[in-house]
C-alpha cells in the first residue's frame, strides 16, 4: 500500500531539511508551501502522515485545518511551529482536528520516533515493513524495532549476528538504505552519532567500518573504500 510524508512548510530552508532527514528512512516525501497548496495536490484516497507548520496556515487556522481533514480523511495530521507558540493554540488546534504537535526545533531522531509510533497506530503492517532493511541480494537484513542483524549462509538459512555493536548496526542501517551510493565520512558521522557528531573524528569512522567488515564476515568486502570521498555498500563486491 502506498503511503506518503508530507511537508507543508513555507520556509524552503526547514522543509528541505526535514525533507532530508524522512528520506534518509527511505520514506516517501513530498512538499507543499501551504495548506491550500496541499489540499490541492494531496490524494484523499492515499493514507499519510502531513507535517503542517502553523505559518502554512490561512488566518482562520481552525477552519482551515476542520476543512483539510474532512478533504483528506486518510492523512493524519501533525502540527509544527516554532517553540513560542502558546498552549492555548495547541489546544485549539488539536481539537479542530490536529492528530499531534511538535515544535520545530524537536530532535530529529525523537521526530522520527514519533513518526513511527503514529505510523505503528495507522498502518501496523505497513510500519512493521519499514523496519526491516534488507540488501538488493536479500540476504542481509536489519530489523530496527529489536536491532537484531541477520546474514543469509551459505545453506540459504539466516543466522543472527549477535557480534555487531549498536554503532555498527546504525553504521549497516545506512549502508542498507543507501545501496551504491558512496558517502562522504563527514555524512556519515553526522547521520550515525547525530549530537556527538563535533567530537568524533574521522579516523574513528574508519575503525568502526573495519571492525564491521570483520564481523560480517564474506560479506564485509561489500562495504567498499571509495577513495577521496568515503564509503559505499555494493552488491558486485
Amino acid at each position: 500500500m502506498a503511503f506518503a510524508f508530507w511537508i507543508v512548510n513555507p520556509d524552503t530552508a526547514t522543509a528541505v531539511r526535514w525533507e532530508s532527514v524522512l528520506r534518509r528512512e527511505q520514506w516517501t516525501v513530498h512538499r507543499a508551501p501551504d495548506v491550500d497548496a496541499f489540499g490541492q495536490v494531496a490524494d484523499p484516497r492515499e493514507p499519510g502522515l502531513a507535517l503542517v507548520d502553523w505559518a502554512a496556515l490561512p488566518a482562520a487556522q481552525n477552519a482551515a485545518l476542520k476543512r483539510l481533514k474532512e478533504k483528506l480523511p486518510a492523512i493524519s495530521l501533525i502540527l509544527t511551529s516554532s517553540p513560542d507558540i502558546s498552549n492555548d493554540r495547541i489546544i485549539e488546534t488539536l481539537e479542530a482536528g490536529v492528530d499531534d504537535f511538535l515544535p520545530n526545533t524537536i530532535d530529529e531522531g525523537i521526530m522520527k520516533a514519533k513518526l513511527r509510533a503514529h505510523l505503528r497506530r495507522l498502518l501496523p503492517s505497513f510500519a512493521t515493513a519499514m523496519n526491516v532493511l534488507k540488501s538488493r541480494s536479500g540476504d542481509v537484513k536489519l530489523d530496527r524495532s529489536t536491532w537484531e542483524v541477520s546474514i543469509k549462509g551459505k545453506d540459504g538459512k539466516f543466522v543472527v549476528n549477535t557480534k555487531l555493536t549498536r554503532t555498527e548496526m546504525e553504521l549497516l542501517a545506512l549502508f542498507l538504505e543507501r545501496p551504491g551510493a558512496a558517502m562522504e565520512r563527514r555524512f556519515i558521522v553526522d547521520t550515525v552519532w547525530k549530537a556527538e557528531a563535533d567530537s568524533i573524528r574521522p579516523g574513528t569512522v574508519d575503525k568502526h567500518i573495519e571492525s564491521l567488515r570483520k564481523k560480517l564476515g564474506r560479506l564485509g568486502s561489500r562495504i567498499q573504500t571509495v577513495y577521496g570521498v568515503g564509503y559505499a555498500f555494493r552488491e558486485d563486491a
